[in-house]
């Protein structure tokens, strides 16, 4: 064996097995991971409360696929058109939505420490649900009044993409608690409901 391969072996001997040996217990290969959470979103107007869960499966200590459904009572949306007369027809409500998604997690783990920071990147299905919504007709000429009626924003399913980043505190083995900040970008949707909306929860979890 040359001088060289040596060093390398010893170094990874040193700093790779290392690492192995001095992970936590909690972040073996083959765990699996089910989680609750709550938290509230953002959309164009104000902070609102939503909920949801996920399930995770840890390929190894670092990488960590989950599936995850969310619920969002109302996401704020805003949006404009110009009518054949030269009106603008505009509104601004909340509007129902459900996610269900795919992604991973990345953890980034720290020897035996239970705080055990992550990213996350995930792709998946956006459903906003069918809403009324209060409209305003303004006549940029000035010829009528402003004219308020009621109109609905038509159901739709959309392809988003979502991304961020949490924290995990492993209480124990098999119990833990998990703070999470993610970005959604619905891909595809009409422009009043493309606009990106952000997400921050915090809930518990159980590994078996």
């Amino acid at each position: 064996m040359s001088r060289n391969s040596a060093a390398i072996l010893l170094l990874t001997i040193t700093f790779g097995g290392g690492a192995y040996a001095q992970d936590a217990p909690y972040l073996r290969a083959g765990n699996k991971e089910l989680g609750m959470f709550l938290g509230s979103s953002y959309g164009v107007d104000q902070w609102r409360v939503m909920g949801g869960g996920n399930f995770a499966y840890a390929v190894n200590r670092v990488v960590m696929p989950y599936v995850e459904f969310s619920y969002f009572p109302g996401i704020g949306r805003e949006g404009s058109r110009t009518l054949q007369d030269g009106s603008i027809s505009s509104f601004k409500s909340t509007i129902p939505v459900s996610d269900f998604h795919g992604g991973v997690h990345l953890r980034i783990p720290s020897g035996q420490s239970p705080v055990v920071p992550y990213l996350v990147g995930a792709a998946g299905l956006i459903r906003f649900s069918e809403q009324s919504v209060d409209v305003t007709v303004r006549d940029p000429r000035g010829q009528f009044a402003d004219i308020r009626r009621q109109e609905t924003v038509p159901s739709e399913t959309n392809f988003a993409v979502n991304g961020g980043a949490g924290i995990r505190w492993y209480a124990s083995e098999n119990i833990g608690f998990r703070v999470e900040v993610k970005v959604y970008k619905p891909v595809g949707a009409s422009q009043s409901l493309s606009d990106p909306f952000l997400k921050v929860t915090g809930g518990i979890f159980w590994q078996f």
